[in-house]
């Protein structure tokens, strides 16, 4: 089997069947983001525990590729501080700008998705869960500032 056709497996897989599917009871943060140009929606919720992501949980309405993505990250984010969180999705969402970079060593199983930034008009739905936890980052930042006043 060739490399693209076991990404794109792996990309099915996970669309068909996600990975941390809905949305989790008493989140410590979430955020919802939305593709008009695809009709992706999505709500993402994080458990914390100790400044640290404990559970993930996403609900897609949306495109395959967007269920994928989104299955892949909520794999990888739980364990992680949010500092980590957050240089992750800064690293995934800054590959698709640039034309040839290396792929970091924590980032090798978002290669399926890595590879779709040749199709210009996916990005958006490759990225929109990142976009998502970029939401859930910033509101955690503005209620510490905010408790912190």
């Amino acid at each position: 089997m060739q490399t693209k056709e076991i990404y794109r497996s792996v990309i099915l897989d996970h669309a068909r069947h996600p990975r941390n599917r809905g949305i989790l009871e008493q989140p410590d943060l979430e955020a919802s983001a939305n593709n008009p140009l695809c009709g992706d929606e999505l709500m993402l919720t994080l458990c914390l525990e100790r400044d640290k992501i404990s559970r993930c949980g996403a609900q897609v309405r949306g495109c395959s590729i967007c269920q994928a993505s989104a299955s892949m990250m909520s794999e990888k984010l739980p364990g992680r501080s949010l500092q980590e969180a957050s240089r992750l999705s800064k690293a995934f969402q800054f590959s698709f700008k640039q034309k040839e970079s290396e792929i970091p060593r924590e980032m090798e199983d978002l290669m399926p998705l890595l590879l779709l930034k040749s199709h210009r008009s996916r990005i958006k739905c490759v990225t929109l869960p990142w976009v998502a936890l970029d939401g859930c980052l910033a509101t955690y930042k503005d209620d510490t500032s905010n408790s912190e006043s």
